[in-house]
């Protein structure tokens, strides 16, 4: 896109706006539609924020990952291998540029940390709740409020809320139906007001959703509740523990050269361990390809494995606490608790176990055992809104590589998703003590009716802290300290009010990201170099924009520029003929510009229209030596689409509702100096249901639903760089990407008592 049509593209949107406007001038939105709205753009924020409502998640597939919601907000590219977003080695969240484990998440205010796959500091939103306990989701873009309990958030946050348990009585169930036969089933109880205001509710979900390639499939089970305890007048405790039991089956990496040569249903071969087994035998006795009974062709050593899969177990639990302690100054507290347990599988054909099969599991264990809370007193006072508050976690991490064995037989002697036993062989085994603090100061000044600016501070201090275990060999310990620490990281915004109908907003903010684990995952030589040298990431971000809310439209139009410091990234840092080991190094900066535009306008109060584009410009400012030098200066950052396009027509008169939205993204490169990258690809989703009216019947209170995804079944490639990002791949050989779902057709039945 030229900056003609940019400027063409901003002068269309803000049209849209101004020719809703003569039905509604200088009126805001009405208050009757707030509940049904389906995104809400947030009046009055300093910052390019949108809320999703629980309407919007409601209408998805039953069991739909929140942050595939998220993906029709301006500037959010979702990737996943299976049609719910729910399998968490392909789902991918990306926000301008800022990849999953550079954005914060929070649930009530507890952090969940960069809910990457390997999570070293929290969970998966999937595992935190079930999505029909969200209320909303609300997302800042550039970055979030200073109390934002997060250590990653170098671009944007999510917000994830639960739902307030009902004054009323009843129970609500739901069993949903689907394509590979998949089924999941929802119920909740609601307490309703046991007396002064003292409600709850106890939800459990069970979900079987068989891969829709390959063998395998994904089950969960989760157990959700919730409190709300009035303290007397002036506040109230909303206290919720929640369970969950994950087991899932993964899709296999693929490569634009195997999708050619197979096609793209290829994916492990789980159905017939006889030919995973010869493969190894062949691989280790030097053969990388031949040909096997049963296949129409010759299949190299890295074609094919035998399976994967991921178990997870959580437990975690929290209040929010919120009392007015005097007329002007309010307290809250949030302490939590998690503890996780998790292993991730391969069954690697590289590492025979002795004695038995060629064939051994390689793991990757973790546990998580952390606990923490966050809190502030804010005191008004005039115009002003004074917030002091701070964030304290002290997590015990364990992450290990073992490997288990096979039994020399035909048939394998772990069990499907099953936990395996007996390691003879470990990569590494390491504890560590992570201790995060922060403490933030803000104030919101209202200097008119029509201006308001807030600004502040935050600092953090991040401790890492790995102790070995000398199980594994010496070069492997990597005992050690690496801690990150800026006691002064600014945030400044203003609001202004033109009319009760437009609003501008403008921000600044920086931000740092603590180290992870990742430094000490590697030999101790390597360890060694980089210690006392690598630095944080840092970022900062200036944004501005207009917000349109009239009676029949509220939209927003966002300008923002992004500068990304410090990138690490693991490279050789020498040219090839010295041969030194790969490091984690800090390797340049990036430059991001881009815009967002979003709008709903409601044709009559049953129907709506929802359109949304963003336009990102993301590009490496930095050449990076790693063995030779490569030209990565100026170009495209990966995995990050130039242009975003949502569009969706919504209609709910109350008991006949349904939707058709399309999602657009442009294509992605997958190498550092883009010289190759996947194909853009456009999705339209369908869904229509009919909720029977209250009569008193049996049918009272009865919902149907049908969902489609895919609905014209494109093939497309889905996720990328969940293994490794090469900076060149000409012939389309790294195995990195993962291909998208078919269409699938679902059907839900909800019921209300």
């Amino acid at each position: 896109m030229n900056k003609g049509q940019l400027l063409t593209s901003v002068a269309a949107f803000a049209f849209l706006g101004m020719w809703a406007m003569p039905a509604a001038a200088q009126t805001p939105a009405s208050s009757e539609t707030d509940d049904a709205e389906i995104v809400v753009f947030g009046k009055g924020e300093t910052r390019q924020v949108q809320t999703v409502t629980a309407v919007d998640i409601a209408v998805a597939t039953p069991g739909t990952s929140p942050l595939k919601v998220l993906e029709k907000l301006p500037g959010v590219s979702f990737q996943s291998a299976n049609a719910l977003g729910s399998n968490e080695w392909s789902s991918r969240i990306s926000i301008r540029g800022f990849n999953q484990n550079q954005l914060g998440f929070t649930l009530d205010g507890v952090p969940l940390g960069d809910m990457s796959y390997h999570n070293f500091n929290g969970l998966h939103i999937s595992r935190a709740i079930a999505s029909e306990n969200i209320g909303r989701t609300t997302l800042a873009q550039g970055s979030g409020a200073l109390s934002t309990a997060s250590s990653s958030n170098l671009g944007g946050t999510v917000q994830f809320f639960s739902k307030a348990p009902s004054p009323d009585f009843g129970l609500d169930g739901e069993v949903s139906y689907g394509s590979e036969n998949a089924y999941r089933l929802f119920g909740r109880l609601e307490t309703g007001d046991l007396g002064n205001g003292v409600m709850g509710y106890v939800s459990g979900s069970w979900l079987d959703a068989p891969k829709w390639k390959g063998q395998g499939k994904q089950e969960a089970w989760s157990i959700n509740s919730k409190l709300v305890v009035p303290l007397g007048e002036r506040g109230q405790v909303a206290a919720f523990v929640n369970y969950s039991d994950f087991k899932d089956d993964d899709y296999m990496d693929m490569s634009l050269s195997l999708i050619r040569k197979y096609g793209w249903n290829w994916d492990y071969i789980r159905n017939d361990y006889p030919t995973a087994m010869a493969i190894a035998t062949n691989l280790q006795n030097g053969v990388y390809c031949a040909n096997y009974a049963g296949y129409s062709q010759q299949i190299c050593g890295d074609d094919t494995y035998y399976d994967a899969y991921g178990l997870r177990k959580d437990f975690l639990a929290g209040a929010n606490i919120d009392y007015e302690l005097a007329d002007a100054v309010t307290l809250k507290l949030t302490p939590y608790y998690h503890r996780h347990r998790g292993i991730s599988t391969w069954f690697t054909p590289y590492t025979p176990t002795p004695g038995g099969s060629p064939m051994s599991v390689r793991g990757a264990t973790y546990a998580i055992n952390r606990g923490g809370a966050t809190g502030s007193l804010s005191f008004t006072f005039g115009d002003h809104q004074l917030e002091i508050g701070g964030w304290y976690e002290y997590n015990r991490y364990r992450a290990g590589r073992p490997y288990f064995p096979l039994a020399a037989s035909n048939v394998a002697s772990i069990g499907k998703r099953e936990w395996p036993k007996n390691p003879f062989a470990s990569d590494y085994s390491y504890n560590f003590k992570i201790k995060t603090y922060q403490y933030f100061i803000q104030d919101t000044w209202n200097l008119t009716p029509e201006l308001k600016m807030n600004y502040g501070f935050k600092g953090i201090r991040n401790t890492v802290i790995n102790e070995y275990n000398p199980a594994n060999s010496p070069n492997r310990d990597t005992s050690g300290l690496l801690r990150a620490k800026d006691m002064f990281i600014p945030q400044i915004g203003v609001n202004y009010a033109v009319s009760r109908a437009f609003e501008l907003f403008a921000s600044y903010t920086e931000n740092m990201r603590a180290f992870t684990t990742e430094p000490f995952l590697t030999s101790r030589a390597g360890f060694l170099a980089v210690k006392d040298v690598i630095k944080p990431e840092t970022s900062w971000t200036l944004e501005g924009g207009l917000r349109f809310h009239l009676r029949d439209f509220e939209g927003s139009i966002a300008g923002y520029h992004v500068k990304f410091d410090d990138r690490l990234l693991s490279v050789q840092p020498c040219a090839i003929i010295i041969g030194c080991p790969s490091i984690l190094s800090n390797v340049g900066s990036v430059t991001t510009n881009g815009i967002e535009m979003a709008g709903t306008y409601r044709l009559t109060r049953a129907l709506s229209l929802y359109g949304a584009y963003a336009y990102t410009d993301a590009q490496y400012d930095d050449d990076i030596l790693s063995g030779v030098l490569y030209a990565t200066k100026n170009k495209t950052v990966v995995n990050t689409p130039k242009h975003l396009i949502n569009g969706e027509i919504a209609y709910d008169d109350g008991a006949l509702f349904g939707r058709i939205s399309a999602n657009y993204q442009s294509k992605r490169y997958y190498t550092y100096i883009n010289d190759n990258s996947v194909k853009g690809r456009a999705l339209v989703d369908l869904s229509a249901g009919y909720r029977f009216p209250e009569g008193g019947g049996l049918l009272d209170g009865l919902e149907l639903q049908a969902n489609v995804t895919n609905l014209f079944d494109k093939k497309y490639i889905s996720t990328v760089g969940q293994t490794a990002l090469k900076f060149s791949d000409p012939g389309g050989n790294v195995q990195s990407m993962l291909v998208g779902t078919p269409r699938q057709v679902f059907l839900s039945l909800r019921k209300h008592f």
